[in-house]
C-alpha cells in the first residue's frame, strides 16, 4: 500500500511498531532466560509509537496535512513476518528479529527523508527512533553470538 499522507505514515507506525512489539512478547514468553531483553524492546516499541505521535501532533496543521504527501514510501517495501513458530531456534528468532529491524529502521529512515521539506521536528523524530533501532540490533546480535 502506497503511503501519501502523514495519517497513513502515522497508522503504518502503530503497525509496525505493535507486530514488532507482539513478536518481541512471543520471544520473551518462549525464552525466559531473555524475557528482560525482550521485554524492553516491547516497552521501548510503545515509547517510539508515542514519540513519533506527540511530535507531529504538537506541529501539524491541516494546511501541512492537505499540501503534503510522501512520495514513494510503500508498505509492501517493509513488511515483515512475525511469526514466531514452534519449531524454530532462538538463534532462527533473533535472525528474523535483526531482518524485522533492518526494514523498521528502513522505512523510518525514508520517512524521514520524505518529510525533510515538511517540517525539521517530525524528520528528526523518524530518524532518532531509526537510530534507536540500531542500539536494538546490536543488543539482538549479542544475544545471538551467546545463543
Amino acid at each position: 500500500m502506497k503511503l501519501v499522507t502523514m495519517a497513513a505514515v502515522m497508522s503504518f507506525v502503530t503497525k509496525i511498531e505493535g507486530d514488532s512489539g507482539k513478536f518481541y512478547q512471543e520471544l520473551a514468553d518462549k525464552y525466559p532466560e531473555m524475557e528482560e531483553a525482550f521485554l524492553s524492546f516491547v516497552k521501548q516499541n510503545k515509547k517510539n509509537e508515542k514519540f513519533i505521535k506527540q511530535t507531529y501532533f504538537g506541529v501539524i496543521t491541516d494546511t501541512i496535512e492537505a499540501c503534503y504527501s510522501f512520495e514513494g514510501l510503500d508498505t509492501d517495501d517493509y513488511e515483515f513476518d512475525t511469526d514466531s513458530g514452534s519449531g524454530s531456534t532462538l538463534a532462527n528468532l533473533v535472525n528474523t528479529s535483526l531482518t524485522i529491524e533492518d526494514k523498521i529502521q528502513a522505512f523510518y529512515f525514508r520517512a524521514a527523508e520524505l518529510s525533510n521539506s515538511m517540517m525539521a521536528d517530525v524528520p528528526r523524530a523518524f530518524k532518532k527512533t531509526a537510530q534507536k533501532r540500531e542500539d536494538r540490533k546490536q543488543k539482538l546480535q549479542s544475544i545471538l553470538d551467546k545463543a
